[in-house]
């Protein structure tokens, strides 16, 4: 069972910790959105969602037809930023950051499977 309230919270904390961070949507296995914050009202949280868990699954595919393992996460970079796609059983978190998030990538990665971690967790 997944706790909306705890998400919104960690949701607000990652965000509010980590300027570079400009939304972050979490969903079920099925792309169902559970919460989703972003800075602009533009986006469509349930397109992003859907989409996330698409891209998850055909790389877990891809990983798994490879011989590599188990999926950790997708890293996708564009001209003005990236995403980052982190799963687990119950829930796929996207987290969307501007460009000059590419000199911190490392720490929002970090700082975005931290979040997840504690979403899933106890």
């Amino acid at each position: 069972m997944v706790d909306k309230a705890k998400i919104e919270n960690i949701v607000s904390e990652v965000m509010a910790a980590n300027a570079d961070i400009q939304g972050i949507i979490v969903c079920d296995a099925n792309g169902k959105v559970i919460f989703g914050h972003t800075v602009t009202d533009d986006i469509k949280h349930d397109e992003i969602a859907k989409l996330a868990v698409k891209i998850a699954g055909n790389s877990a595919q891809l990983v798994t037809g490879l011989e590599q393992g188990g999926l950790k996460e997708v890293t996708i970079t564009s001209e003005k930023g990236l995403v980052v796609i982190l799963g687990d059983v119950e829930l796929v978190l996207a987290g969307i950051a501007g460009e000059t998030a590419r000199e911190a990538m490392g720490l929002i990665r970090i700082a975005l499977r931290r979040a997840l971690l504690n979403m899933v967790g106890e």
